[in-house]
């Protein structure tokens, strides 16, 4: 039997089943988590009281825990592709049809991704992002690395980054010239076991984990899966108690000591495995215009995202970031959403080339191989010396905003108390009080953080609480540009700037309306008069 032809339409293989099936649960678990969650939890005491309900609840959650599956089979079922010379081609959907033509042009980067299945059967699962589009339009899951390849090859062949208008301006020689310090074709970063435990470290998630295990340990009781381990620590407890009676509450406060920093060890165990888990062994390489991330333990990622299509460069430090000295980098292409939004958004955004962990000098490295000769004084470090602060009067705007939440909330608590639902009126009014001063400092400590900075090809917006962040994007790229006004800013003659980019909106708030205004009409010229593409 002879091979199929690249223009043949394809099946995935069988296991795309596994990826259709996940589709639906999360769809499914969705759905349960926004509208149901409440509905099922009220049920928990009728089945206590009836046990008769158990048995016909069990059978809804087989029935419910086979239909993924049955309606993954249908939709693999419906669901081909054809790679052609210039496009690609899906037809997919059971009762709604739906036919996806997606030239090569458009497509901005191929990301491919491996689960433990996919690794163990030589398939892999591969994504097309494609400018313009807010979701991950074209996804081939659970097909062959050959024909991975050749789709990576068409691709490659029609829209080759080498030879771009957006290397020089139509200079011949500006696509030679200006080459950063990292040569192209090179490996610029590989993270190692060390880095796998900074990132758990800062990890955003620690204070959660932390909160969760702290949470979990005081809820569970006696009768319990962990009896003989809470009978042991207990034990432990009693026995250190009693040595150490003498010392009294010296010893309970050692105990306490103890116990927390059991639950931050706990907590850190966790996060270093979830840091394991995504970026084992993450590699970025840069090769002729192109930067490819790898990284995954079980399931393994694989971004590829072309310089000319990155939208907003951002560069983030929290607190630990920042006594490590390290950086957090994120390169959008249009289409995409920020990592926060992106990770609690109900679509299928495309994918984020995403560097964990890095330092400054590769930061200012990749923002010149990002860049290339375009917008070469502008900053990316939040620490830089170059940001200008926006007006002072930000502070009382902020301090305006979050006293009206303060007294939504806590006058709320008045009047519930007033009606003697619970006591304490005059503990309520203390930290009322006292929260107005927190409230000063919080809106003292984000204007601190504020900051922009601009040359003639690009912009940068810096802002923050704790940590702080720096979005950077050239202003060809700009898709609108706005100026805004307060009553508090008409009054001071300020205003806010802001830009819509294909990736998200960056503000610029309470600079001098002046300014606003002409770099505004600055930025609508650049992107009038440019002859670049913006993706």
């Amino acid at each position: 039997m002879n091979s199929p032809s690249p223009g043949d339409w394809r099946r995935a293989s069988p296991f795309a089943i596994l990826f259709f099936a996940g589709s639906t649960i999360k769809t499914v678990a969705r759905a349960m988590i926004q509208g149901a969650l409440i509905p099922l939890i009220a049920t928990i005491p009728l089945v206590r009281d009836n046990p008769g309900i158990l048995g016909v609840l069990l059978l809804v959650l087989l029935g419910a825990l086979l239909l993924p599956f049955v309606a993954g089979t249908v939709q693999w079922i419906c669901f081909k592709f054809r790679i052609a010379d210039d496009r690609l081609l899906i037809h997919k959907g059971v009762v709604k049809k739906t036919a996806l033509d997606l030239p090569y042009e458009r497509v901005q980067g191929i990301n491919v991704r491996r689960s433990p299945v996919d690794r163990l059967f030589g398939l892999v699962t591969v994504t097309l992002d494609t400018s313009g589009s807010v979701q991950a339009e074209g996804k081939l899951p659970s097909i062959k690395k050959d024909v991975a390849r050749r789709l990576q090859r068409s691709v490659a062949a029609l829209r080759s980054v080498v030879g771009d208008p957006a290397a020089g301006e139509g200079d011949p020689e500006a696509a030679g010239a200006d080459r950063s310090a990292v040569e192209p074709g090179r490996v610029l970063l590989r993270l190692g076991p060390g880095d796998m435990v900074r990132l758990g470290l800062a990890s955003r998630n620690f204070i959660f984990v932390a909160a969760l295990v702290g949470v979990l340990t005081d809820l569970l009781q006696p009768g319990d899966l962990l009896d003989p381990v809470l009978e042991a620590i207990e034990a432990g407890v009693n026995s250190a108690a009693s040595a150490f009676a003498g010392l009294g509450a010296l010893a309970q406060w050692g105990l306490a000591a103890a116990l927390i920093a059991a639950i931050a060890g706990v907590a850190l165990l966790l996060t270093v495995t979830a840091a394991f888990l995504r970026h084992h062994n993450f590699t970025l390489g840069h090769d002729g215009g192109r930067f490819r991330s790898r990284a995954g333990l079980l399931t393994q990622r694989e971004v590829v995202v072309e310089a000319p299509k990155i939208q907003q460069l951002t560069v983030s430090q929290g607190l630990v970031l920042r006594w490590m000295r390290r950086y957090r980098l994120y390169a959008l292409p249009a289409g995409a959403a920020s990592p926060e939004v992106g990770r609690a958004s109900v679509l299928d955004v495309p994918d984020v080339l995403e560097v964990p962990l890095l330092g400054a000098r590769l930061a200012d490295d990749l923002r010149a191989l990002m860049f290339a000769r375009e917008s070469t004084t502008i900053p990316v470090l939040p620490g830089s010396k170059r940001f200008r602060r926006v007006s002072p009067h930000y502070i009382r705007a902020l301090t305006l905003r979050y006293g009206l939440v303060l007294a939504a909330v806590f006058g709320t608590l008045v009047l519930l108390a007033s009606a003697g639902m619970f006591a304490g009126t005059s503990t309520i009014l203390f930290w009322w009080a006292a929260s107005v001063p927190v409230a000063t400092f919080a809106a003292w400590q984000r204007w601190r953080r504020q900051g922009y900075v601009y040359d003639r090809d690009g912009l940068a917006s810096r802002s923050g609480f704790l940590g702080s962040g720096v979005k950077a994007f050239l202003m060809r790229k700009v898709q609108s540009a706005t100026v805004r006004q307060s009553p508090l800013q008409r009054r001071k003659g300020l205003a806010t700037l802001q830009v819509q980019l294909a990736c998200g909106r960056i503000a610029v708030p309470y600079i001098d309306r002046r300014e606003a205004c002409a770099l505004r009409d600055y930025i609508l010229y650049r992107v009038e008069s440019s002859r670049r593409r913006w993706h």
